[in-house]
């Protein structure tokens, strides 16, 4: 059985990104944006992924691990792909157009490990399954992203968010939970454009069971726990790395989390994510790059 530091199952993604000024595509998805933070700061990382067997090339986007075995391929006979339309100079709201999606995981897919985090990333709802949650719930603490509840392909293609019917089945289950503004007020149906909002409807969410709340926003990375509140701001100077903030930010929080106390770990995944949003891509740098932007802008 294989022991890790972190194991992320889900997803990886041909994304398409337009923003009001330029275009790119790449290859992305949550799950490679946390496994990179967690590669760059120097925790043993286990993958779980899919993909149809003409896009298997795209898991060398992965880092190098040591060993091969990092890296659970799991064929599907599409690969999941999502037009990523910013319309906004803040690009806080997107249109997301779904252009494929990946089979869900199985529990017969799951592979013999231990961790001490585990992180189940879904894009899209059907993703997210929540025997599997509950199955992995007793093998870690587990992390989940809203957007694997709460994002729907209508017949459009294009994706809403949409309420969670049974969340509260399944947040006592959950260690951590990330949701950005937009995903915590469809789930909470309070008012997040405010930090008092974002505030309320993080505390709402803990309220059902998970132990700490993560919100991003493009002003700030908000915690919430049973007995505290942190906000702390991002300090990026320009957007061109948007794309992947929440799946950074979280990784970089939970991963401190291991010997930082709720403040630092706040502060420091705020710095490490404010250094990925100027850079498109996954976050690449080293915890160096990070306390040297720590002291220098915050």
């Amino acid at each position: 059985m294989d022991i890790y530091d972190f194991f992320c199952i889900g997803n990886i993604s041909i994304d398409f990104i337009l923003t009001p000024f330029s275009e790119a595509t790449f290859t992305g998805g949550a799950i490679l944006n946390a496994v990179w933070v967690l590669h760059q700061l120097g925790y043993k990382v286990g993958v779980l992924t899919k993909s149809s067997k003409k896009d298997k090339f795209r898991i060398k986007e992965f880092p190098k691990f040591s060993s091969s075995n990092n890296i659970n391929w799991v064929e599907s006979k599409n690969t999941t792909s999502i037009l990523n339309d910013y319309q906004t100079i803040d690009k806080e709201r997107r249109v997301c157009t779904n252009l494929g999606q990946a089979d869900p995981f199985n529990l017969s897919e799951m592979p013999k490990f231990q961790a001490k985090v585990i992180m189940y990333n879904g894009l899209i709802t059907g993703e997210i399954d929540a025997k599997i949650l509950k199955f992995l719930s007793k093998k870690g603490k587990l992390v989940v992203d809203a957007q694997g509840l709460t994002r729907k392909v209508m017949p459009s293609n294009n994706m809403e968010l949409i309420p969670y019917e049974n969340l509260k089945d399944i947040m006592p289950f959950v260690h951590y939970f990330k949701a950005d503004a937009a995903e915590a007020e469809i789930l909470t149906e309070i008012s997040t454009l405010s930090h008092e909002g974002r505030f309320r409807a993080a505390k709402k969410l803990q309220k059902m069971g998970a132990i700490e709340v993560i919100i991003s926003h493009n002003s700030e990375l908000l915690i919430v726990s049973d007995n505290k509140q942190i906000t702390v701001p991002f300090k990026n100077r320009n957007l061109n790395g948007r794309t992947g903030r929440g799946d950074t930010c979280t990784a970089a929080y939970v991963s401190e989390r291991f010997h930082k106390n709720m403040e630092e770990a706040a502060l420091f995944s705020a710095a490490l994510t404010s250094l990925k949003i100027e850079t498109p891509g996954p976050f690449k740098q080293s915890r160096i790059e990070v306390e040297k932007f720590l002291r220098d802008f915050y």
